[in-house]
């Protein structure tokens, strides 16, 4: 068997999928628009009768 020409380097995931989830939250925390929670939860209920036309809530700033 050959060596690679190039060794792959060594990547760290751990530190990787932590920078990436930070980020994440910190773009959500920026975020001022949204839905409130009771909103939601009706909508989603709706979905669960079986009411697949129900309209979503807009979000909105809050």
């Amino acid at each position: 068997m050959s060596e690679a020409a190039c060794p792959l380097p060594d990547l760290d995931d751990d530190a990787a999928e932590l920078a990436a989830l930070a980020a994440a939250v910190a773009k959500a925390r920026a975020n001022t628009r949204g839905v409130p929670h009771e909103e939601m939860r009706v909508w989603l209920l709706e979905l669960a009768a079986g009411h697949f036309d129900a309209p979503p809530p807009v979000a909105r700033e809050l």
